[in-house]
């Protein structure tokens, strides 16, 4: 009796189709992100911190920000001792959502703790905090062309032009115009970082061999006024100013 032999490229096709059916099933049963965060805030309550923290940073760096996981990213980072990580995470949380008396209350805590003043703001950068920087793109935005609209649609379309048209298309270019040091405040904000690590040296050129000229402890905000190689160069309170290494700084968000 003669067997055949089915060809190589059958088998070959059916080793990938059997992958691909094993992966449509493992995509089907993986955690969505909400899972993930009450898996993370399951093991804070547990006091398994370096658990939550891992969970939380995986959902963070796969762009699933939000101001409760960011906050919460905070507590565990705090709770496992790296305080200019767990600062970073309240000042990003804060950023979001500005209302947050326990972001806050989280923030003030950390710098009473490391000794550090709260930065020193601008009238526009303090405007701007009043609400999420999101908030105030769509306020300039919807304030901007509203006004246009009504100013130029009527006369476009043939409609008779009202007297609320005009007042209406007033208030919206006002508020546009308002929103300007807001958004400028937003912008200057973004310049923003937070020392990650406890005494890190602020030194006078870009160099590991450079003179320090202090060192700045974790969780201080500076700003970052330009950048060379594996340098930012900041400024922060009291006009202490220098070059620190990047992986000893992070922006609140990056540019």
């Amino acid at each position: 009796m003669k067997t055949t032999l089915l060809p190589r490229r059958f088998w070959s096709a059916a080793v990938l189709m059997i992958s691909l059916v094993l992966a449509a099933m493992q995509s089907l049963h993986a955690a969505t992100p909400d899972e993930r965060f009450l898996k993370a805030s399951e093991s804070y309550a547990a006091g398994e911190f370096a658990d939550a923290v891992y969970e939380l940073r995986e959902l963070v760096n796969e762009g699933n920000f939000s101001a409760g996981a960011l906050h919460n990213l905070g507590d565990a980072e705090w709770k496992v001792g790296r305080h200019g990580q767990a600062v970073l995470a309240w000042e990003r949380a804060l950023s979001l959502d500005p209302f947050s008396k326990n972001t806050e209350a989280n923030l003030r805590f950390a710098r009473y703790q490391a000794r550090v003043d709260a930065p020193a703001l601008t009238w526009y950068e303090r405007y701007s905090v009043a609400l999420p920087g999101g908030w105030w793109s769509a306020i300039a935005s919807a304030g901007l062309w509203g006004g246009v609209a009504l100013l130029t649609l009527p006369r476009l379309l043939g409609w008779r032009r009202a007297d609320w048209h005009q007042g209406m298309a007033a208030v919206l270019l006002a508020i546009f115009l308002l929103s300007g040091p807001a958004l400028l405040g937003v912008w200057k904000r973004s310049q923003f970082g937070v020392v990650l690590e406890d005494e890190t040296p602020l030194r006078l050129t870009p160099t590991r061999e450079a003179e320090t000229l202090v060192k700045l402890p974790s969780g201080e905000m500076a700003r970052v006024e330009r950048e060379r190689g594996e340098y930012f160069y900041v400024r922060a309170d009291g006009d202490r100013a220098g070059w620190v290494r990047k992986v000893d700084f992070a922006r609140i968000w990056s540019p």
